[in-house]
């Protein structure tokens, strides 16, 4: 009897050991595995103000509109960048009720990797000179006046904000307005263009 019990006891123990180096291992390599502490920060802040991300390995966004002095900008100017892409209007309350908090993250980040990108549909320049006149905004405003470009992002309602990687991919949307100068979206954009 005594020699089943420590033959029971090893052959336990040996199971616990190498349980134990597989999930060390599997948890090392494999940060989808990871849970509670070990959460990524940047899931955690994005997570905290309600980004939808995006994990596929897209190809870099080829955009290219009017800015409202008449010049093209293209998407890939601001490569390097961590881009604030937001699509809006002038005649839409939401949009109007979160530009304010747009121009304080956009200069409390003003210097870092970061470029605030809007999308104006269907309006003309002089309707949004005037917009960014009267509530003194001072990001990139670039002019969607056909929709198309608007179309192709699959914009169904406004505003819709989304986030480009440093190498023009999305990597997350957010759909309706935010407080973009709180502690949790400026934590999770210096996260970002830190990294």
């Amino acid at each position: 009897m005594k020699k089943s019990t420590i033959a029971i006891a090893l052959a336990v123990s040996f199971l616990l050991i190498s349980s134990g180096v597989v999930a060390v291992v599997y948890f090392a390599d494999n940060p989808l595995a990871k849970t509670g502490d070990g959460r990524d920060k940047l899931d955690r802040l994005m997570a905290d103000i309600g980004v939808l991300q995006h994990h596929l390995d897209t190809d870099p966004l080829a955009v290219e509109l009017v800015n409202t002095a008449g010049r093209f900008v293209r998407l890939d100017d601001f490569r390097g960048k961590i881009v604030f892409l937001n699509f809006w209007t002038t005649w839409c309350p939401t949009c109007i009720t979160e530009m304010p908090s747009m121009e304080k993250l956009h200069r409390k980040l003003s210097g870092k990797n970061f470029a605030m990108v809007t999308v104006n549909i269907k309006e003309s320049a002089l309707q949004v000179k005037n917009f960014f006149k009267k509530y003194q905004l001072t990001f990139t405003a670039l002019l969607d006046t056909t929709g198309g470009v608007s179309s192709e992002f699959g914009i169904g309602a406004i505003p819709t904000t989304f986030i480009l990687d440093k190498k023009g991919r999305i990597i997350g949307r957010i759909n309706g307005p935010r407080e973009w100068d709180s502690r949790e979206s400026v934590a999770m954009f210096e996260e970002l263009a830190d990294k």
